[in-house]
């Protein structure tokens, strides 16, 4: 019996609850290094010392609605940093893989692009499940054309409680994620130049929440000084059992809409929700739409007779926390 019970405990990560949607807005503060603890089950790894003041946005994008987007005909979505950068991904029911980035270098742009894409995690994913995959991309620089390829040892090499400045949470899933890689070009001055690289990372995922809520690292290479840094997510969703049962009352209709969608959502009593309404290009497009629960279905209604016609997200936020994102259409 106590077999089953700890088996019962080990969380599995999911597509469902891991891969990003577009629609999506996540907010990091980058710190420095900590100890990232123990391997094992049950484990509890505290955090709570991360500190920093430097915050990073993403926000999930069509791949269509990007400067490189026709660069990665194999990607599905885009995820839109604070710092310029463009990453190119494919989310599906097996995988999250990386088609490529393209990142700002001075007043030009250098774009990655993955002749393999490289699996940044698997689905579902258990307890001491793993795998290795290799990669390999292609991109100029400086007048240079660079190979980098490299190979991924990744392992779900424990769970349990991970506490960070924002608080302590359960079920949480840590993956070891080894990145072992090379540059490789020709310099005229110079001869055949190749660089080495090596980032031993651990991230710590919690189902429900699209990115990792926390993850330090420590990358090294063959020309330089380390370095070593985390980030934790300042937004975390809990609570997942609880939401599942409320946002499998969620419907959003008519589907596509012409002046009026309405949403409709079983909600505990007092509960706050909250509705944002974003375009294709991650710009939310209407003032929020706020209420608080009561025993029974609530409808919330969104004026969108003044959108232009095409595709929009509509975001669930519970209590405060993003709980899930729905895709519709405008059309007349």
């Amino acid at each position: 019996m106590l077999t089953s019970v700890s088996l019962l405990a080990q969380p599995v990560l999911t597509a469902t609850g891991i891969n990003p949607v577009i629609g999506d807005q996540f907010s990091n503060k980058t710190v420095g290094y900590v100890s990232p603890g123990s391997a094992g089950a049950a484990q509890t790894w505290n955090l709570s010392t991360m500190t920093g003041t430097t915050t990073t946005t993403s926000t999930m994008v069509t791949v269509g609605s990007t400067p490189n987007g026709s660069s990665f005909p194999n990607a599905n979505e885009s995820g839109k940093s604070s710092s310029g950068t463009y990453s190119y991904i494919k989310t599906s029911t097996g995988a999250f893989q990386l088609y490529g980035e393209v990142a700002p270098s001075g007043t030009t742009s250098v774009v990655f692009s993955y002749s393999n894409p490289e699996d940044l995690l698997h689905f579902p994913f258990n307890y001491t499940n793993s795998y290795t995959d290799t990669w390999a991309s292609v991109f100029t620089n400086a007048g240079s054309t660079y190979y980098r390829k490299g190979t991924d040892s990744v392992k779900y090499d424990g769970y349990g409680t991970l506490i960070l400045p924002s608080g302590s949470y359960s079920n949480v899933s840590r993956v070891h994620f080894v990145q072992n890689y090379q540059d490789s070009t020709y310099i005229t001055s110079f001869g055949p130049y190749i660089i080495t690289y090596r980032n031993d990372e651990y991230f710590w995922y919690l189902n429900g929440n699209h990115q990792p809520i926390a993850d330090v690292y420590i990358l090294t290479n063959s020309v330089a000084a380390p370095t070593q840094s985390g980030n934790y997510a300042t937004s975390i969703t809990v609570g997942i059992e609880e939401e599942n049962a409320i946002l499998s009352s969620y419907k959003l209709f008519p589907n596509p809409a012409a002046t009026e969608a309405s949403v409709s959502i079983k909600l505990t009593d007092a509960q706050k929700v909250e509705i944002k309404l974003f375009n294709s290009l991650g710009a939310q497009v209407k003032p929020s739409v706020i209420g608080e629960g009561s025993q029974g279905s609530n409808e919330y209604r969104l004026d969108v007779s003044t959108l232009p016609e095409g595709i929009y997200f509509a975001q669930i936020h519970l209590d405060g926390a993003l709980a899930s994102t729905r895709r519709f259409v405008v059309s007349r």
